[in-house]
């Protein structure tokens, strides 16, 4: 069976430079792209705008069915405010999900960024605003209210500065496979150790990360 990674990247970054070229100075990048180069597993990587969430998911949506018409098997995979986007896509498709450092709530998280003009990685004018913030709590609804068993596994840096990783980890431990690795940031330091557990969600070994939190 073909598998493909779909990469969800986090509130106003990105994936590819202008030329539509992985971005590989971002480790985590260059770390997924050799392991998916090595073992066969396709790679979609697209630049996202979180400002319209409904024409995203959509998006997502349709890219998803034509990797499914392709005869492929989709992981979703996404940091941060991709992580929560993952988990919605997994919701709404039954597929699985790799979370990493994820934006529990992006509809309160969010609203301090308000104000931000240009994008992180690339520079590209960008306007956040309350609305843009607003749109989340439905979708943070939605997954609230959802009693499905959804095939999730999360990597947490806990070193994470931005979101609080001791509680994320208290959050979905009873839910799904939660690997802890000491310091690293919210970006994600340990893409290379984590390779074994996308290993398992991509390939069917049995998944059992280890969660601890020292």
């Amino acid at each position: 069976m073909k598998r493909a990674i779909v990469y969800l990247h986090g509130f106003n970054s990105a994936s590819l430079d202008s030329h539509g070229k992985l971005l590989t100075a971002k480790e985590k990048l260059a770390v997924l792209q050799e392991f998916c180069i090595e073992r066969d597993v396709l790679l979609y990587a697209p630049n996202l705008d979180y400002r319209d969430f409904q024409g995203l998911i959509e998006d997502l949506l349709f890219e998803w069915n034509q990797l499914l018409d392709q005869g492929y098997d989709v992981v979703f995979m996404g940091s941060s405010m991709g992580g929560f986007s993952s988990e919605y896509l997994a919701y709404k498709t039954g597929a699985r999900a790799i979370m990493i450092n994820p934006a529990v709530n992006p509809s309160t998280l969010l609203p301090q960024f308000i104000g931000v003009t240009a994008n992180f990685e690339n520079g590209e004018p960008y306007d956040w605003q309350q609305s843009h913030c607003d749109q989340y709590a439905k979708y943070e609804q939605e997954l609230a209210a959802n009693r499905q068993k959804l095939d999730l596994t999360l990597l947490l840096d806990l070193g994470d500065e931005l979101l609080d990783s001791a509680a994320t980890h208290d959050l979905y431990q009873a839910k799904a496979p939660v690997a802890c690795f000491p310091g690293g940031s919210h970006g994600f330091e340990h893409m290379r150790e984590a390779l074994p557990l996308v290993e398992r969600v991509l390939f069917g070994e049995e998944a059992n990360p280890v969660s601890r939190l020292n």
